[in-house]
């Protein structure tokens, strides 16, 4: 068995190659950067979801054992930049009936819900229409984006800029998202099924302000702004204005009313809490 990890470079994707090269279960990146994607004990091979050239790239691959890849780790890529269905869906079938790929774990983040913009449960019901196994990720908001496009002003101006107002966050690692899907793809239990994926507690940004003050011992401060000035910020700081753009909505669209322990059942340990993560990674703020 050997497992295909595609958006080499996002948060997710990286913390799954991590977990499988600390259990060693043999994978390969793909990366539309292709091999420079590659770092000390993780290989990776050139593939673009608009590039159907590149699909076998990653079959192609030598593992040492001889290892043939059996499940796929699906991120969709820059959701702002398009509609990435057909890609996906092509991709899915070209594993399927060139390769005989049978498993794939879908992390699409909350917007995948059904009816939910982007479509991306198009992608979720092609797996059922093919009879693909699958797992699909629904994540709420990453910790880790505060290491990420919040650190600098959390960092240098103690706030942290939002347009999600006093909505309510069920905030999770990337770490306990990445176990999850590693569940998905080597388990021999099928899930077929879709998780929503939520951290161990509910808490506003005002209350992440709160823990970030009281660990760092400084005065945090959430500024509420709305997803015009957001966007606006976003994209002064440099990020592209479709992405400005849709960091924006993401944080002016994404709620949590409830939680619940799927997820820290399915990998059978306790999540990740606030506190644990801004403790671990405090000297990143100071």
């Amino acid at each position: 068995m050997a497992i295909l990890v595609t958006g080499g470079g996002g948060m997710t994707s990286r913390a799954v190659a991590s977990q499988l090269k600390d259990t060693g279960i043999p994978f390969v990146i793909g990366s539309t950067r292709g091999a420079s994607a590659s770092s000390p004990g993780i290989e990776a091979v050139k593939f673009d979801w608009t590039d159907k050239s590149t699909y076998p790239n990653p079959f192609q691959h030598v593992f040492p054992g001889g290892e043939k890849i059996t499940a796929v780790y699906l991120v969709p890529g820059p959701l702002h930049a398009g509609d990435p269905n057909p890609a996906i869906n092509a991709f899915v079938d070209y594993a399927m009936t060139e390769h005989g790929v049978k498993r794939f774990v879908l992390c699409g983040g909350v917007v995948l819900k059904k009816g939910g913009p982007w479509h991306l449960d198009d992608v979720w019901s092609h797996f059922k229409e093919v009879g693909a196994e699958y797992m699909v990720l629904r994540p709420t908001w990453f910790l880790e984006n505060y290491l990420d496009w919040f650190l600098l002003p959390l960092k240098n101006e103690n706030r942290i800029y939002t347009c999600a107002g006093d909505t309510t966050l069920a905030f999770i690692s990337i770490e306990d998202i990445a176990s999850l899907a590693i569940k998905g793809l080597t388990s021999d239990e099928l899930f077929n099924c879709d998780f929503t994926v939520h951290g161990p507690e509910l808490v506003t940004h005002d209350q992440l302000a709160e823990k970030f003050s009281k660990i760092l011992g400084r005065k945090i401060e959430h500024v509420k702004l709305t997803e015009e000035e957001r966007a606006a910020m976003l994209t002064e700081a440099g990020f592209p204005s479709a992405f400005s753009k849709f960091g924006a909505y993401l944080e002016a669209n994404i709620w949590d009313r409830e939680i619940d322990d799927a997820t820290a059942r399915v990998i059978g340990k306790k999540l990740i809490t606030c506190d644990e993560f801004i403790e671990k990674h405090e000297s990143v703020w100071l």
